[in-house]
């Protein structure tokens, strides 16, 4: 397991110092908000793939978090595309960098966890972490695609989005993030009840 951890805080922080440089070239910081959920869904792959633990296991939660980063990344890069770059032109600071190196490794930790479980059948709760899984990534897609159409008409601009789910959760967009992660939660977390209890 540390041997695992350690070539993932290596990997991202080889990343996230790539991503410093090519931030302070082109002036433009915003791009760590892209690379950091791509990076976390990798590391959550090369867990599953490098862990000894039952395959099935190892497939779900690479699915689920690997999904959930190259969606988030390539729904913030279009965001940016559409409507341009943050408050923070001029670049972050080399340790903010590599702080989100540390984030990513530790954000990964549910797949780690997961894919070093032996047990050969997937528990109640590693199915209602995938189910739950499901609702919330299924809920933010649609909540931000929504929100995106709603914002890329001019006549919204500087209204705040009340179409669809965000008619009904005003804050759609969290709440269905904070279902995704509950659910990485508790499916790592099960590994490690299995495993040690």
């Amino acid at each position: 397991m540390l041997v695992l951890a350690a070539l993932g805080w290596l990997i991202a922080a080889a990343a996230m110092t790539a991503v410093w440089a090519w931030q302070r070239h082109v002036r433009d910081a915003g791009i760590a908000a892209a690379v950091w959920p791509a990076l976390v869904g990798m590391l959550a792959v090369l867990d599953a793939n490098l862990g000894d633990g039952e395959w099935v296991r190892r497939s779900a939660i690479a699915w689920m978090m690997g999904s959930w980063g190259a969606r988030l990344a390539v729904q913030r890069i279009y965001t940016r595309a559409a409507h341009g770059r943050d408050e923070h032109e001029g670049g972050r600071p080399f340790w903010f960098s590599q702080a989100l190196a540390g984030a990513a490794v530790l954000a990964s930790m549910p797949a780690l966890l997961a894919s070093l479980n032996h047990d050969p059948n997937l528990s109640a709760f590693e199915l209602a972490a995938c189910a739950l899984w499901l609702v919330g990534f299924a809920g933010e897609t649609t909540a931000d695609r929504q929100r995106l159409r709603f914002t890329s008409n001019p006549a919204n601009e500087g209204l705040r989005c009340r179409a669809g789910l965000w008619r009904y959760l005003p804050h759609a967009g969290r709440i269905f993030e904070a279902a995704i992660w509950v659910a990485y939660a508790i499916f790592g977390m099960t590994a490690v009840w299995s495993r040690y209890v």
